[in-house]
């Protein structure tokens, strides 16, 4: 068997026009998923989650890239390891660190009486959120990484619009990119509850796509 030592044709970053497929993907999936119960926690849902996306990625029979749960990263600054919940490996590179990750969070999680509505809002935002792309704990290499908010009480535009704000709190920390904050997707506009926040890093640009599902 031989092989191709020749590496001037493998990409170094996962190819831009497969996300809108990953986002349908996403999207497209998530109504063949049993409800989950309002109290579910998200390692739950996004394990059962998982098999629905390889199963219509599958029939889609043309996605060059697999599907995994709960990867370690072991290539994170400063050791700073972690599980990245659900990934998306290129089969276009040998190169482990060309993924596109999605952390998954819950929002609006409706806990009974007398407890309050928790909108999860700052663990979404967060160090184990969106600051695992900032800090390059996740997708280090690469230019673009996704967040599922679970949205446990179904009230997804009100899921957006706090999350919204308090990014635009967060705008330094986040390392938002001048006068952005939670935008309509480049990619798929308005619909679908997709949206997007651009962030400059130290030597890159990176983007982060949003999907807001409702459970």
């Amino acid at each position: 068997m031989s092989i191709d030592s020749d590496a001037s044709h493998w990409s170094d970053l996962f190819p831009e026009e497969l996300i809108p497929d990953i986002l349908e993907l996403v999207v497209v999936s998530w109504p063949a998923l049993p409800s989950p119960g309002r109290l579910d926690h998200e390692i739950k849902i996004s394990k059962e989650f998982i098999k629905k996306l390889r199963l219509e990625k599958n029939h889609s029979g043309d996605l060059p890239f697999k599907i995994w749960y709960e990867l370690p990263e072991i290539d994170a600054p400063d050791n700073d390891e972690g599980r990245i919940d659900i990934l998306f490996s290129y089969i276009g590179t040998p190169i482990e660190s060309v993924y596109f990750a999605f952390e998954c969070k819950r929002l609006r999680i409706p806990y009974p009486r007398p407890s309050r509505l928790a909108t999860n809002n700052s663990d979404y935002v967060g160090e184990q959120g969106m600051m695992c792309f900032v800090t390059g704990k996740y997708s280090g290499s690469v230019t673009n990484g996704g967040m599922i908010g679970y949205v446990m009480d179904g009230q997804t535009k009100e899921a957006i619009t706090s999350v919204g704000k308090l990014i635009k709190n967060k705008r330094f920390s986040l390392k938002l990119a001048e006068d952005t904050g939670l935008e309509s997707s480049s990619v798929m506009g308005t619909s679908q509850n997709v949206r997007e926040t651009r962030h400059i890093l130290n030597k890159r640009k990176f983007t982060i796509h949003h999907i807001f599902l409702a459970v």
